[in-house]
């Protein structure tokens, strides 16, 4: 495994590409993961017994039918899979029943290639999602590489997402995922050749050569990024670009995903806010819409509870004295959480002082003024 100093630069480096936000390449980066290790980690995540679809089938209907007693009323449930199943592809077509060529424990890499290409009768590629629940370790290294990601995204879903197999070509072709936030892949085993193309470019006119999984329409025009990687190298891009990958022979690689939603809804996060300003819950008097804001004289904190603030999806849902409301601006997101962490200091100050320390390209005075009228009116001050 990956020594802890070079794990912090990596993650370091990780950050400064995803704050980029343009398709990178980090060059040997170190053993984040071993070959062996990844391969086991594949077959305790998706088992061959249960991908075997007529057995979830079986246990079923006995459960339904009242053969077997289910659990218990309000046990709490056992999240120990990987939620979605692996996929198998040949010949860019998506097998139903994958679980006779799941990989087995203790089969090496190199020899399940072998075997399941003889098996399937020609190239073949494999999804396996999740492998993150294949034990603790996997589940550690995953949390440590998205966390300083995450610290700026806010909750998300995110996962470990394996690719194996000898396909030359992304069994589904030069494809989209719009859902995701950004993705890091790390070639364990084997080259591949990468190219992007910027997705919010597209037009309808492009459809038929992305999802293109018969090879049949090439692509119109060059990439806008493309490179060769070896075993070590790590490859970024964000969830905007159209991406497929050409491996040469045998490839196993490890995605690491952030998803664009947050596992949370709204009314969740806005209920956490409403409940954290308040410290619980207690009645509150009406906002008072004839507040005025002195400029010049000193602001004096009514609060006891300090702003809380969370990201949601794409937004800033910000919490005040119980009550919420949404920055409305994206780009001034981060100066707005530095103006909230410094009102919540409790250090004393004027609107003019605030002005003078906070303000920025991102924030100007306006906003600052009109924020602090906003919680006046709402009682923080």
């Amino acid at each position: 495994m990956i020594a802890p100093a070079q794990l912090d630069q990596l993650v370091a480096a990780m950050v400064d590409v995803y704050e980029d936000g343009a398709p990178a390449v980090l060059r040997q980066v170190g053993p984040l993961v071993t070959e062996a290790q990844l391969f086991a980690w594949i077959s305790q995540a998706h088992p061959r017994a249960e991908g075997q679809r007529s057995r979830t089938k079986i246990r079923a209907l006995k459960q339904d039918w009242g053969v077997t007693a289910g659990p218990l009323h309000g046990e709490a449930s056992e999240d120990s899979g990987p939620g979605r199943p692996a996929e198998l592809y040949r010949n860019g077509a998506l097998l139903l029943d994958p679980a006779p060529f799941l990989p087995q424990p203790g089969t090496d890499f190199s020899t399940w290639v072998g075997e399941t290409r003889a098996a399937l009768g020609g190239a073949f590629g494999m999804q396996a999602p999740g492998i993150e629940c294949a034990s603790f370790e996997a589940l550690a290294l995953l949390q440590t590489l998205v966390a300083p990601i995450l610290a700026r995204t806010g909750p998300r879903s995110y996962r470990f997402n394996a690719f194996l197999g000898d396909y030359r070509r992304t069994p589904f072709g030069f494809h989209l995922d719009p859902h995701q936030e950004a993705v890091f892949q790390f070639v364990v085993h084997g080259r591949r050749s990468v190219r992007f193309w910027e997705g919010l470019t597209l037009h309808d006119d492009d459809g038929p050569w992305i999802e293109d999984s018969n090879d049949r329409v090439p692509p119109p025009r060059d990439p806008d990024f493309c490179a060769d990687l070896e075993p070590g190298d790590l490859v970024f891009w964000p969830g905007t670009q159209v991406h497929g990958a050409e491996p040469e022979g045998p490839s196993l690689a490890l995605s690491i995903v952030i998803e664009r939603a947050s596992p949370r809804s709204r009314a969740e996060v806005v209920r956490g806010l409403e409940v954290a300003t308040m410290g619980g819950h207690a009645a509150r008097p009406a906002v008072n819409a004839q507040a005025s804001l002195d400029l010049s004289g000193p602001l004096r904190r009514r609060a006891v509870f300090p702003i809380a603030y969370e990201r949601h999806d794409d937004t800033l849902v910000v919490g005040v004295c119980g009550r919420t409301f949404e920055w409305p601006d994206r780009g001034s997101i981060a100066a707005a959480m530095a103006l909230f962490d410094r009102l919540n200091t409790g250090e004393p100050a004027t609107a003019e002082a605030l002005i003078a320390s906070c303000a920025s390209e991102d924030l100007g005075p306006e906003e600052i003024v009109e924020v602090l009228g906003l919680l006046t009116a709402w009682g923080f001050f």
